[in-house]
């Protein structure tokens, strides 16, 4: 193709380049002869040496003006045929036929390397050396999933959640029907101010986490993935109501559970694509109004992933078909049970197990996973003109940076609405404690415009770390720090001035390992969801079995539960195992007949390597290629702009010659965004009257 006079194209589907040290097919050999050899001619030399050309790559060796062959000699070593044809001259290249691992683009999470559950290569997690290997193949199945569209959601019943935790927020469900803080049941649902789910133990819409187990169980579904940011949940994309039913963080009504899960069908009805709920609780009592509101949940179309237990007083497991664990145990057909495992492939010895009653293991010890950021010790205080003052941070206060913010001090009574001057917009409110509650003094602050608040008691009390205000909820609350009497008459006095408030709390910080069955449950929760993103038309029954049929087999659960197998999210995807995922296949062909290395519109280019690229197997017009080709103008006039279409954690290499003979890369390798990639030759027009250009997909 040629653009300019200068400029000349060339696209090749290569693999040079990567390591020597990959193993190969031995007694094959992938030979290029060179440039302009008929086919007739190759034959010839190989001929020769009594070897005959396997396989041709036609478009591969017609943009390269190149015959590429495969050769194969089993009767020969591989190194016996390199060296039998390095010496023919009408060749240019021998090389063996690599076997290509996987390649897996990491998170950049950085505690990924604590989630042995998603990737375990033996590593040491909580002073526990794991097995490699047993873990849920999470890169693997990532690496085939399909493009999100559209919104997939998971219920959390659990004791609340910390929703200003930045590695959950992002993925916070928010109700597009409700208008947050205004005392009205906007979208009619029977929920006053139900913007992100519900508190089902007050009935309210403060929805903060009562302890930390429902942060936790929340962040192993669905953490916020590739933001540089803690963990990264199973379904990093999926979305999370949590529903609240514990209110002192620890116990969980039957009613509560109910209330929730009503609140999931009524949702559900409503269009909220709500496809499981976590249940990380449970006891043994059984309850005739649970199991059919559970039913009700199957006729909806939602799973429920329930822990099969953690064992009697003893912590060691028990056996759920003599003694029943409830919601687990509840023998209807949307429930998944769930035991737990531990990183060397055993049943922990504190889980419940069922050869009838529970269906599958999950990771569930040493589980890294987040928790609500007012249990990590931070730093707070205030500061005037010299002088530093003791301070606590009211629970739920907004945070800030570790230099605070300094800004103008004013004093705002005891918080009422008309003694907020005017002057407080954009600066620091310092009220009394009385009357009105923090959370109404600090929203008021917030309505004038206030952007911290002090808070100075009405007593000569002591600050007590160990009992401090709170503000009630989770919210977007801004900076709000507690002083003694003394401090607040101090900073009076010394009005007109400036101060500082410093309530700086390590995000990094708010993570914590915990073991048990509410630990593997929501790993199963996330496979759910992740089945129900890349299968979004496929039944509950559908969608439970691509869960529970497909699972790896562990011989030491064999006769411990229904599958005698443990979570495997790749399998979920890629049913036969052929390293294209089932979605993909039924959406060009209709079946999972396909294999990776069919080439079924003949354009040179295998099903693998389409699917990688993000492009068509039935359009033989639809390949790897440059998409646009461009001159830069005025002072990058001798620059060349090549641009290229790019899927997901895709690996490309674009390289670049004067003689079709040499090529080195233009940059580093790239990994594809899912957005088109543009990279720049700046030396095109300088260096060479002639410029080629390849593009490569490396090989998965």
């Amino acid at each position: 193709m040629s653009l300019t006079p200068n400029i000349l194209l060339a696209l090749l589907l290569c693999s040079r380049g990567l390591a020597n040290e990959d193993p190969y097919v031995e007694g094959e050999v992938l030979v290029t002869f060179k440039q302009d050899l008929a086919t007739n001619g190759a034959e010839a030399a190989l001929g020769k040496h009594a070897l005959k050309i396997t396989e041709h790559y036609d478009k591969i060796s017609q943009r390269a003006h190149r015959l590429t062959v495969l050769v194969r000699e089993k009767n020969r070593s591989t190194a016996q045929l390199i060296a039998t044809l390095k010496a023919e001259p009408l060749i240019e290249t021998v090389e063996p036929n690599y076997i290509r691992r996987v390649t897996l683009i990491s998170p950049n999470d950085p505690d990924f390397p604590k989630l042995w559950a998603l990737q375990n290569t033996g590593q040491t997690v909580n002073s526990t050396a794991g097995t490699s290997g047993v873990d849920t193949k999470f890169l693997a199945a990532w690496r085939l999933a399909r493009p999100p569209a559209g919104e997939v959601v998971v219920g959390v019943i659990d004791t609340g959640m910390d929703i200003s935790h930045p590695d959950l927020l992002p993925n916070l469900w928010v109700n597009p029907g409700e208008i947050p803080g205004n005392g009205i049941d906007d979208d009619a649902d029977g929920f006053i101010d139900d913007v992100h789910g519900y508190d089902f133990t007050l009935g309210s819409a403060a929805i903060s986490d009562s302890g930390y187990h429902g942060t936790h169980v929340a962040g192993t579904i669905a953490a916020v993935g590739k933001n540089n940011i803690g963990v990264i949940g199973m379904d990093y994309r999926a979305k999370i109501i949590p529903m609240k039913a514990s209110s002192d963080g620890d116990n969980i009504t039957t009613s509560a559970t109910l209330a929730a899960y009503n609140y999931a069908v009524t949702l559900k009805q409503k269009g909220v694509n709500i496809v499981a709920i976590n249940a990380s609780f449970g006891g043994g009592s059984f309850s005739t109004s649970e199991q059919t509101a559970i039913t009700a949940l199957r006729d909806a179309g939602i799973i429920l992933c329930a822990a099969a237990g953690n064992g009697g007083t003893d912590s060691i497991g028990d056996n759920n078909d003599s003694a029943s664990f409830y919601p687990a145990n509840y023998a209807v057909s949307n429930v998944i049970s769930v035991a737990a495992l531990d990183q060397n492939n055993a049943l922990a010895s504190f889980s419940n197990y069922g050869a009838t009653t529970v269906d599958l293991a999950a990771p569930g010890v040493n589980i890294d996973s987040t928790e609500p950021l007012n249990l990590v010790t931070g730093t707070a205080s205030v500061a005037q003109a010299s002088t530093t003052y003791s301070a606590l941070a009211i629970i739920y206060s907004g945070i800030t940076s570790t230099a605070g913010i300094t800004k103008p001090v004013y004093s705002c009574g005891i918080g009422n609405t008309n003694e907020f001057p005017a002057g407080v917009s954009g600066n620091i409110a310092l009220i009394q404690r009385g009357t009105l509650t923090f959370a109404v003094k600090v929203t008021n602050a917030m309505n004038a415009g206030a952007v911290a608040a002090v808070v100075y008691d009405n007593t000569a009390n002591a600050l007590n770390p160990a009992s401090p205000w709170t503000l009630g909820t989770n919210g977007n609350w801004i900076p709000a720090l507690q002083v003694t009497q003394a401090t607040g008459q101090a900073m009076l006095a010394a009005l007109p001035a400036s101060g500082t408030v410093i309530n700086h709390i390590d995000p990094s910080l708010a993570y914590r390992f915990l073991d048990g069955t509410s630990m593997a449950t929501p790993q199963v929760a996330g496979a759910v969801a992740f089945a129900a993103m890349n299968f979004p038309t496929e039944t509950l029954t559908q969608r439970t079995s691509r869960i529970l049929s497909h699972t790896t087999p562990v011989s030491t659960l064999t006769g411990k539960m229904t599958t005698g197998g443990r979570l495997n999210l790749l399998a979920c995807i890629d049913t036969d195992g052929d390293g294209l995922p089932d979605w993909w296949e039924m959406d060009h062909f209709g079946n999972l007949s396909q294999i990776a290395s069919g080439d079924p519109d003949g354009d040179g280019f295998s099903n693998s390597q389409e699917f990688f690229s993000g492009t068509s197997p039935v359009n033989r017009n639809s390949h790897l290629a440059f998409s646009s080709f461009t001159r830069g103008t005025n002072s990058s006039a001798n620059h060349f702009n090549l641009a290229f279409p790019s899927v997901e954690d895709s690996s490309y290499r674009v390289d670049w010659s004067d003689n079709l003979n040499t090529w080195s890369p233009l940059g580093s390798l790239i990994i594809g965004t899912g957005a088109p990639i543009q990279i720049v030759d700046p030396n095109a027009l300088i260096s060479s009257p002639k410029r080629f250009y390849r593009l490569s997909l490396l090989p998965e």
